[in-house]
C-alpha cells in the first residue's frame, strides 16, 4: 500500500490531499497512476485498460505527459477559469496523441488508459474545482451527507441507456447492486458487463471531454479514483468510508476495496486500487 498526504494552500484556503494505492496481487507495479501537483493544483488518476498495457504502462505516460504539459503554462493560463476546462482537454489530447504514436505490434490491441482530473484554483477569494474525465474512472463530491458523481462513465451502462437497452433508474439499480440475489438473470448478464469502456486516452476516439466547473465550500470532500474502487464497493459504501473518519481517507477506501477484492463477494473485483481525497476546509 502506497499512501502520501499534501496541503495545497492558496490564500487562507486549505485543502488537504490524500492519495492511496494498493497494486493487486502478485504484481510488482501498479497500472494506476497518480498525479499530484500541489504546487500547481493539478490531481487526477490514470487506470490502464485491462489486458492492453503489457508493461507499457501507458496510464504513467499519460499522466506523466498532463504534468508537464500543465506545468508549461503560465500562471495566467492555469489560473484562469475560463481557459483551465480548455486546458484540460488539450492536454488529454497530448496525452491521447502521446499513445497513439507508441509502435504496437499489429496482432497486439491498442494500449490506452482512463484519466479522471481535478484543478483547484482560486478565483475572487473563491476555491474552485474544475474536472476534466475519460473512461470509468470517477470523481465524486461529498457534500454534507450526500455524494453525488462528478462524471459519468464512458461505459457499458450510459451506452445501454442510450441505446434503449435499459432504462437510466434500472441501470442505477444493477450498477448498484450489493448481492446476486437482488438482480435477474438478465438483469446480471448486464452487471457482468460494468469493467466495459467505450473511449479512452490512446485510442482517439473521444466524442468529447466532459468538463465542469463548480464553487467549493468548507467541508467539502473530493474523490478521484479508479474502477478498483467503485467496482468493488458501492456508492453508499463509498460515503461510509468517508464519514468514519476525517484522516487516511484515502487510505481507508483504498484499503476496504482491496479487502473486497479478495473475499467471495458478488461485486469482488481483483485490481489495482487508486483514489485521491480532497478535503476542502
Amino acid at each position: 500500500m502506497e499512501n502520501t498526504k499534501a496541503l495545497f494552500q492558496r490564500s487562507s484556503h486549505i485543502c488537504w490531499i490524500e492519495s492511496a494505492n494498493q497494486a493487486r496481487p502478485h504484481h510488482t507495479q501498479s497500472e494506476d497512476f497518480i498525479l499530484s501537483d500541489t504546487t500547481m493544483g493539478l490531481f487526477g488518476v490514470f487506470d490502464s485498460v485491462g489486458g492492453r498495457d503489457h508493461g507499457r504502462f501507458v496510464s504513467h505516460l499519460a499522466g506523466k505527459t498532463i504534468a508537464a504539459a500543465w506545468r508549461a503554462l503560465s500562471s495566467e493560463q492555469r489560473e484562469a477559469l475560463p481557459c483551465i476546462e480548455e486546458e484540460l482537454q488539450t492536454m488529454i489530447h497530448t496525452a491521447d496523441k502521446a499513445i497513439a504514436s507508441l509502435e504496437i505490434p499489429p496482432e497486439e490491441k491498442r494500449p490506452a488508459t482512463t484519466a479522471a482530473l481535478v484543478v483547484l484554483s482560486l478565483q475572487q477569494d473563491q476555491v474552485y474545482a474544475t474536472t476534466a474525465h475519460i473512461g470509468d474512472s470517477r470523481i465524486y463530491l461529498l457534500r454534507s451527507e450526500a455524494l453525488q458523481r462528478l462524471t459519468e462513465d464512458n461505459g457499458y451502462f450510459p451506452f445501454a441507456v442510450r441505446r434503449g437497452i435499459i432504462t437510466k433508474e434500472a441501470s442505477r439499480q444493477i450498477e448498484q447492486a450489493e448481492r446476486a440475489s437482488d438482480l435477474s438473470p438478465e438483469e446480471q448478464a448486464h452487471f457482468a458487463r460494468r469493467h466495459q469502456i467505450t473511449c479512452a486516452v490512446g485510442w482517439s476516439d473521444f466524442p468529447r471531454i466532459q468538463t465542469r466547473s463548480l464553487a467549493l465550500v468548507p467541508g467539502d470532500t473530493l474523490v478521484v479514483c479508479t474502477d478498483g474502487v467503485h467496482d468493488n464497493l458501492t456508492d453508499h459504501e463509498i460515503a461510509t468510508v468517508l464519514h468514519q473518519s476525517d484522516e487516511n481517507k484515502a487510505q481507508r477506501l483504498v484499503s476496504a476495496a482491496y479487502q473486497r477484492s479478495q473475499q467471495m463477494h458478488f461485486r469482488a473485483k481483483p485490481d489495482d486500487i487508486t483514489a485521491i481525497v480532497v478535503s476542502y476546509s
